[in-house]
């Protein structure tokens, strides 16, 4: 397939051609469509060079675990992906984000700076409902979203069955919403 008829694809299909083929013309039209925009996303949340590296990092998942995701709208989704990664690396790392001294700047920054706060706070309270999650919901919420794990490979883990993997999930993400409603009015 020429490289113009690939232009012509949608993202999904692109997508869907690196999940089922592994096809390196696909990946290489997502990058060259997204990957700016990523490290956009990237650089709400880290400095330049820890954004590039997730940017980088996400795209090779992209490439090694398509197969994994169902992908109905290709860019929300890769913003999601961006973005977690991104908190994650916050969180596991404790960065900041410096801002700048003078006014003009600040005043720019200052409602990035509003929103980093807030979002600090809700990773907060989502580890302190996520403690109080039972054992086996918590693992399996911790293994799908930030080991990126399918239902397969937390089974294996685990030693649970698919149906068991579900359910756990299922009851935790139900979980963490009754307690998030119940820490709303902290927000």
């Amino acid at each position: 397939m020429s490289n113009t008829s690939y232009r012509n694809l949608l993202d999904e299909e692109l997508f869907y051609r690196i999940a089922q083929r592994k096809d390196q013309e696909a990946m290489n039209m997502l990058y060259k469509r997204y990957a700016h925009l990523a490290m956009g996303v990237g650089l709400k949340y880290l400095p330049h060079e820890d954004a590039k590296d997730i940017v980088q990092l996400v795209f090779v998942k992209i490439w090694t675990d398509a197969a994994q995701y169902k992908v109905k709208s290709f860019k929300p989704w890769l913003y999601t992906v961006v973005k977690n990664q991104c908190l994650m690396e916050l969180r596991k790392t404790n960065h900041t984000v410096d801002l700048p001294d003078n006014g003009f700047d600040f005043m720019e920054y200052e409602d990035l700076s509003h929103h980093k706060m807030e979002q600090e706070q809700i990773l907060r309270i989502l580890e302190s409902c996520l403690e109080k999650l039972q054992a086996p919901q918590k693992n399996c919420i911790e293994l799908f979203y930030r080991g990126m794990k399918t239902y397969s490979e937390i089974a294996g883990l685990q030693n649970l069955s698919d149906k068991q993997v579900k359910t756990y999930l299922q009851n935790g993400r139900r979980n963490l919403k009754i307690c998030f409603s119940q820490h709303k009015n902290t927000l």
